[in-house]
């Protein structure tokens, strides 16, 4: 290939900063916990702790997610 011509892949975008995959990994974390807690309880759900773990670990990693996306 030339240096005209042009590859598919030139026009990737950046790949996103490591902060965003650090908030990414700290919601599916605490996801997994209230999963698991959910599980492990007897006046509540699976659902219910899927549910509150989801909730948290978004509005936990929500900065570090907001972040990692601004700066990518």
């Amino acid at each position: 290939m030339g240096s005209s011509e042009s590859s598919p892949f030139d026009n990737l975008a950046a790949p996103m900063p490591d902060v965003f995959w650090i908030g990414l990994v700290l919601a599916a974390a605490i996801f997994l916990l209230g999963v698991i807690g959910g599980m492990r309880s007897r006046t509540t759900s699976v659902r219910a702790g899927a549910a509150v773990g989801a909730y948290m670990g978004v509005m936990l990693a929500f900065p570090l997610l907001a972040i990692g996306l601004a700066t990518s």
